[in-house]
């Protein structure tokens, strides 16, 4: 049995890692994002984008394909009402 001082939630992930700072400029674009209604991971993919960082980081951080990234990006620009990814950042710039 797991306890509250072994720093493990039971599911296999340290607390620490679970409990990530948010820092207040990632913050902002966050409360930016809400009323799209994005998804988790469609905000995720946000703010990576905003903060251009190129397609082969992004996949690696999302661990996700290519062709998923594609479609989280169609649905981000459709809901954003934006045609480009620097549409993205200005559109959340703080």
């Amino acid at each position: 049995m797991q306890t509250a001082l072994s720093g493990s939630d039971g599911q296999g992930a340290p607390q620490e890692e679970r409990r990530r700072k948010i820092s207040r400029s990632e913050m902002r674009i966050r409360l930016r994002l809400e009323p799209f209604d994005l998804t988790k991971k469609e905000t995720e993919i946000a703010l990576l984008l905003a903060t251009e960082l190129d397609r082969s980081e992004i996949l690696l951080r999302c661990g996700i394909t290519n062709n998923t990234l594609k479609s989280h990006i169609r649905r981000i620009y459709r809901k954003l009402d934006v045609k480009k990814r620097s549409e993205i950042v200005s559109r959340l710039s703080v």
